[in-house]
């Protein structure tokens, strides 16, 4: 039976600290597609595709997509040229609707806020769009994401506004900064979602 998309955008929107999401997203990963892209307007997945495109000469980079949901952000990037992407989510759920768009190379099981299990330095990229919150990924797991990246990679990463000052974002990003983990290049405001006034932030990052 079809979810109600108010109603399940809600319960994620107000999710606590230390609350777990993956349960909400098993539950959600059949309609979220149509109620995120149909029913909002949701546009992070081609703000940042298009980021990295833009920023990017080669498209056979191998780029992995943190928390990659059903795959938007996979697809987005494969609309820009881009062919070799894995992806890492922690909802079953969500992985197995990433799977059928047939967009990735590789699928990983993945709680972002542990130990991932990749090896150090094996993407020329990566990206975070839209795992980052309370009952998400917190700041101070966003050091471990940047750890697969090689020397010199681009990251990205798009996050909901209302967690930005209160989850201890900004001031994360701005330390890792100074402690030579990476080199902003963007931190700025937008509207994540068309049909609904959703404030985000959108970062660009090149890994030291």
């Amino acid at each position: 039976m079809a979810k109600d998309s108010s109603e399940i955008l809600g319960r994620v929107s107000n999710l606590e600290q230390d609350d777990s999401s993956r349960d909400i997203y098993d539950d959600w990963s059949e309609d979220y597609d149509a109620h995120l892209q149909s029913e909002f307007g949701y546009i992070s997945p081609f703000v940042a595709a298009t980021e990295l495109a833009q920023r990017l000469q080669h498209r056979d980079l191998e780029i992995i997509d943190f928390g990659c949901g059903t795959g938007l952000v996979g697809e987005a990037l494969r609309q820009q040229g881009f062919v070799t992407i894995d992806g890492a989510d922690i909802s079953t759920g969500m992985l197995e609707q990433a799977r059928a768009k047939r967009v990735y190379r590789n699928l990983l099981s993945a709680d972002l806020t542990a130990r991932i299990p990749l090896d150090d330095d094996c993407y020329g990229a990566g990206l975070c769009v839209g795992s980052l919150g309370a009952g998400h990924v917190g700041a101070q797991h966003v050091a471990e994401m940047l750890r697969p990246i090689r020397r010199d990679g681009l990251f990205v990463l798009t996050m909901n506004g209302s967690y930005f000052e209160s989850g201890n974002f900004e001031q994360t990003f701005w330390q890792m900064q100074d402690d030579g983990l990476w080199s902003i290049l963007k931190l700025e405001e937008f509207n994540y979602m068309t049909e609904l006034v959703r404030p985000g932030w959108l970062l660009v990052a090149v890994k030291q």
